[in-house]
């Protein structure tokens, strides 16, 4: 592949913006459920105490939700494409999970399939992301505001579905950290999203062919 110059901006700052609200709010409910599931008082202690952290957890799951409505309201069209991109899955999609592009150390692979802006993998992790995120509120909003009038087994459904569905988001965003921050292949995408929003032409060029290709026509 012949050198390619030049950066090409990937997440605009309203997109860059609303990721850093939705970690900061994800590690917070994650530290702060986890304290209450495990009791563990160090963790609540950082809040101010047991009941302190059951106020945080509560008051950051309205930001946990109003955060993105903000920015689905203000970028409809925008979320749209995303949504579409995600959900669009192509021959070049399945041969790339077959592979998983190159990202396992066993598999071996001289070039990935053509990908879209996201990948496979990001598609699936961003569709698996947004049912966890809506399983999580449906079922904490009733925990807190419907508790003394639900019925006891609608309850107890809402608090394993929220926890066990928090405990795979865990995961998922673990994974996901790694990936983009840490694997030396696409490592790159941790500054993009989270800081500039750019990344290198060539890179995206090779990561993202599809993407950039389409980009290229539009030039």
């Amino acid at each position: 592949m012949s050198e390619i110059k030049g950066k090409v901006l990937k997440h605009d700052q309203q997109t860059r913006m609303m990721h850093w609200v939705h970690l900061v709010c994800f590690i917070i409910l994650g530290l702060t459920g986890i304290a209450f599931y495990w009791d563990i008082n160090i963790i609540s202690n950082i809040f101010g105490g047991p009941a302190n952290a059951s106020l945080v957890h509560r008051w950051t799951g309205v930001l946990f939700l109003t955060g993105p409505t903000i920015y689905i309201l203000l970028n409809f069209e925008r979320f749209s494409r995303f949504i579409d991109t995600i959900s669009n899955f192509t021959k070049n999609d399945i041969a790339w999970l077959k592979t998983m592009g190159g990202y396992v150390p066993f598999i071996k692979v001289e070039h990935a399939p053509p990908q879209d802006k996201y990948n496979a993998g990001q598609k699936i992790l961003g569709g698996l992301i947004i049912i966890g995120c809506l399983l999580i509120i449906l079922t904490g909003f009733p925990m807190w505001l419907w508790r003394h009038t639900l019925p006891a087994v609608f309850l107890s459904a809402c608090y394993n579905i929220h926890f066990w569905t928090a405990i795979i988001m865990i995961l998922l965003v673990g994974g996901h950290f790694f990936l983009a921050a840490i694997h030396p292949k696409s490592r790159v995408e941790f500054a993009s999203m989270m800081m500039d929003g750019y990344v290198d032409a060539e890179i995206t060029a090779h990561h993202n062919e599809s993407w950039f290709n389409e980009l290229q026509k539009v030039e």
